[in-house]
């Protein structure tokens, strides 16, 4: 280590790299800042924990990090828990790992710094922008000179400084002017083509906080709050955790490719809101209007006395896609499913899109729809464009206390 970049003597390019001033860490800061700010961080709680806490020990410290350590000061362990049978720091770091690497995969990062883990180690590597410092070891500076270490900081510095200037100018002007602009041409502009592109409004319907056994036809007259006391009505006014998660994912990306919307609840929600517009439909067994819209359909969400799971009509008997589960307690289930629909429905008239899920598989849905990977994924298994099809994706992804891992492609069916 010299100056604090390390070179290649094979390549020339930098290995690692070391902040050695606040301005340095603060710029590490920034990045890190960046990457809590993406959709592959934003709306987790577990992920970005880790990250910030292993972040900042690597600025300030020298010392390596300890899986145990993590454990008692991020995800508040007991001092002598067993990491074997609980192993949270371990699983999370390779999540961890795998969002990072799929930040930086995509073009508009790929210029900026970048902090990486190396497997089965805690403590993150920070290394400046890659092609930046590459053209200058390789073309002026031998890699053993300590002036050209100093130029290629000096160098990368200003660099950084500039980008950073340019992303804040830009973000400011994006979110002072007009919502910000979406791809059209890629699987996510496929995808969401049907519901965005239509001239009528767009409803959000969003499940009940928990499913009531004796609800009646999900179509209830305006008038029936006025026969609510208030503390049933705040009973009623609240929605799940999960479902409010994959709201805020939907009206973002509603927000970002320019469609207006407003949001109902099912009780206040008729079949002739439903004809006004495009639909999307959140929540699965706790949303009369998804089961009602639903049914008939390949893949489906139903329980019986062992419990829910998505149900293939091609397949009536089998039930691999049911949340693993040691009896009931949230701590044993390992896996959770979500599923996805896009139909051009013939009730209503419009394109109808349902993301709903068992355990925290409406969340796991939610994050597919908006990551472009995911949606190009479930272009490659189905073997078909999503932009004029109708659609079902069904989605897993591991679990882990109250957060999903990245949502998977296990199976798609168009017609």
């Amino acid at each position: 280590m010299g100056e604090h970049l390390e070179i290649d003597p094979t390549s020339g390019v930098p290995a690692s790299w070391k902040p050695a001033t606040g301005t340095e860490r603060e710029t590490v800061r920034e990045e890190l800042g960046r990457i809590l700010s993406s959709a592959l961080f934003r709306n987790s709680k577990r992920f970005p924990a880790f990250l910030r806490y292993t972040v900042e020990h690597a600025l300030t410290s020298n010392e390596p990090l300890k899986e145990r350590t993590i454990g008692q000061e991020v995800f508040a362990r007991n001092p002598g828990y067993d990491t074997s049978e609980d192993p949270i720091v371990r699983v999370t770091a390779v999540e961890v790992r795998k969002r990072l690497a799929q930040y930086y995969q995509r073009p508009d990062h790929r210029s900026e710094l970048v902090i990486a883990y190396q497997p089965g180690r805690y403590v993150p590597d920070f290394s400046p922008p890659g092609p930046t410092v590459a053209t200058t070891t390789s073309s002026t500076f031998p890699a053993t000179s300590a002036p050209s270490v100093r130029r290629i900081r000096a160098r990368w510095a200003a660099t950084a400084v500039a980008a950073i200037a340019i992303a804040v100018i830009v973000g400011a002007w994006a979110l002072a002017s007009r919502p910000l602009a979406r791809g059209s041409h890629d699987a996510a502009g496929r995808f969401w083509a049907p519901i965005v592109t239509s001239s009528d409004a767009l409803l959000l319907c969003i499940g009940d906080p928990s499913r009531i056994p004796d609800q009646p036809d999900p179509v209830q007259t305006a008038g029936a709050v006025d026969d609510l006391t208030v503390q049933e009505f705040l009973r009623t006014n609240s929605v799940r955790y999960m479902d409010a998660v994959t709201l805020a994912l939907i009206a973002s990306e509603l927000r970002a490719r320019g469609k207006p919307f407003h949001i109902r609840r099912p009780a206040s929600t008729r079949l002739k809101d439903l004809r006004d517009g495009p639909v999307v439909l959140i929540g699965g067994l706790n949303n009369p209007w998804t089961i009602k819209l639903s049914e008939g359909l390949r893949f489906t969400l139903a329980a019986d006395p062992d419990g829910a799971y998505v149900r293939d009509r091609d397949r009536p008997g089998d039930r691999q896609w049911r949340p693993e589960a040691s009896g009931r307690l949230i701590k044993n289930i390992n896996q959770t499913y979500g599923l996805i629909t896009r139909v051009q429905d013939s009730a209503t008239g419009h394109a109808v899109l349902t993301v709903s899920g068992l355990v925290h598989g409406t969340r796991a849905a939610g994050e597919c729809i908006v990551d472009v990977a995911c949606l190009q994924s479930a272009e490659r298994l189905g073997s078909a464009p999503l932009d004029a099809r109708n659609v079902q994706i069904v989605v897993v992804a591991t679990v882990m206390g109250e957060d999903s891992g990245a949502p998977r492609v296990i199976a798609v069916h168009s017609w």
